[in-house]
């Protein structure tokens, strides 16, 4: 009996923390007002407005032909600007494992237009860099920024 219960007991535990690892994922998602093309266009002159270079663009879908298979129109966006990226750094280097940023702009199942991003308060978190950290707010702005501009209908 005494098992039974313990199991129990370690089970309910098991799935909270299972249930609140899944919740705070550490990733930000947005529906699009756009097409997959538009959005991807969109994102990147916000990017650039906020003098965000692009390093790197990669076609998920295009790979995906190269091999005879299909995915749904999937962009993954790198991005980033050194003069900050470099501050995060010197605060934690193993952040440079979550740097550049980046961003991907997919169809859904559903034929919804999304861009998916890592939750910047999350990554300081991970690479234990404090939240009061200045160059956190920041970069949360800007991306909130640039993702809301190629996402939602300007007003």
């Amino acid at each position: 009996m005494v098992r039974i219960f313990s199991a129990a007991i370690v089970l309910a535990f098991v799935s909270l923390f299972a249930g609140a690892a899944m919740a705070g994922d550490g990733l930000i998602k947005k529906q699009s007002a756009y097409s997959f093309a538009d959005t991807v266009a969109k994102l990147e002159t916000a990017l650039a407005g906020r003098n965000i270079g692009v390093m790197n663009k990669i076609d998920h879908a295009a790979g995906a032909e190269t091999v005879g298979q299909s995915l749904r129109p999937t962009m993954l966006l790198i991005f980033g600007n050194p003069a900050i990226g470099s501050q995060l750094m010197a605060a934690s280097q193993s952040i440079g494992l979550d740097l550049p940023l980046k961003a991907l702009v997919f169809e859904d199942a559903d034929g919804v237009i999304c861009v998916e991003y890592n939750d910047i308060n999350y990554l300081a978190r991970r690479h234990g860099i404090p939240a009061d950290h200045p160059v956190i707010a920041r970069v949360a702005g800007g991306l909130e920024f640039v993702t809301n501009a190629a996402t939602k209908p300007a007003e």
